[in-house]
């Protein structure tokens, strides 16, 4: 009887361990900030982004060649900020705000389609979210703290441009659930949201990838992940539901995902989808894997995009 217990014991104490080893493990290579030689894997890797290089060199080139402003602002808990804005030539009242996918950033990821909105006449902010790019931040906010950092992006525009600004804010991926889940606390200057490939919500998405490249239950590792989380980058899994705020949200938004994404799923998209009650379009684009549907069809998305933009301009 008592081998009995000290096996219980020494099994129950052997999975703490691996339960803390293995939640150490994935809170550093998901929240933590990644160093630069880790990032070469980035979010539009996963999507066989290679084969896309000659669409993103070239927008890539363009936007280097362009007298970008290097502009900051603070975050709402002090971390300095870092956007490259491109104001066009030509007056307009308009402007993008554009949010990258996870280990990515504003001018690597937008570059093509930052080219697309200022030939439309727009101007284009390309920011970078914290822990990413040239922003300050220990911790990936996964949306949750960059959608409070992306409403003090949306109050610098209108502090520069003039109240009469009219705002669209364009997220792909992580920026796609960011940009949604800032919906419900913009102010009425953004009059549409573009979400490719956002996620449902922190917990969901880590709960898909957990079971999908680690074969893993989400119990206990994300409960222990999430009070990690909690303690360390100052938020919760489950302190923001995308699909909460849509649904508080009057601002119309145009949905987009890749049909073969494996790395955040079409029905997250169509999840959000439903319970969006504001006027709403979807693009679901054939043989699209994550994050490409850009590249994958180039002018179906940008005359989509377009399109829907202009109807919503005054």
């Amino acid at each position: 009887m008592r081998e009995i217990v000290i096996g219980i014991l020494l099994f129950v104490l052997l999975l703490i361990v691996c339960t803390a080893f293995v939640s150490e493990y994935l809170f550093k290579i998901i929240i933590c900030r990644q160093k630069k030689t880790n990032c070469q894997k980035d979010i539009d890797a996963v999507a066989s982004w290679y084969r896309h290089y000659p669409i993103a060199k070239e927008g890539r080139r363009w936007l280097e060649n362009m007298p970008y402003i290097n502009v900051y602002i603070k975050s709402f808990d002090g971390l300095k900020l870092y956007g490259a804005l491109l104001e066009n030539t030509k007056p307009t009242d308009k402007i993008v705000i554009c949010v990258h996918g996870f280990t990515g950033s504003g001018k690597k990821d937008f570059a093509s389609l930052a080219h697309t909105y200022y030939n439309n006449g727009y101007n284009v902010l390309l920011v970078d979210n914290r822990a990413h790019g040239q922003s300050e931040g220990k911790y990936v906010g996964f949306g949750v703290l960059d959608r409070l950092d992306l409403r003090n992006w949306v109050k610098y525009v209108i502090n520069r441009f003039g109240s009469n600004m009219q705002i669209f804010l364009h997220g792909i991926s992580m920026g796609g659930a960011t940009v949604l889940m800032s919906s419900s606390i913009m102010p009425k200057n953004v009059v549409g949201i573009i979400a490719d490939c956002g996620f449902t919500s922190v917990y969901e998405i880590f709960v898909y990838v957990l079971k999908r490249d680690y074969h893993l239950p989400k119990f206990p590792i994300i409960y222990v992940t999430n009070i990690m989380s909690k303690l360390r980058a100052g938020y919760s899994y489950k302190d923001v539901n995308t699909t909460e705020e849509i649904a508080k949200s009057n601002i119309p938004i145009l949905f987009i995902h890749g049909e073969n994404d494996e790395f955040v799923p079409l029905w997250m998209t169509m999840k959000n989808y439903s319970y969006c009650k504001a006027y709403k379009e979807l693009l679901v684009v054939k043989e699209s894997e994550h994050a490409e549907s850009h590249y994958i069809d180039k002018a179906g998305y940008e005359k989509k995009v377009l399109a829907f933009m202009k109807r919503l301009s005054k």
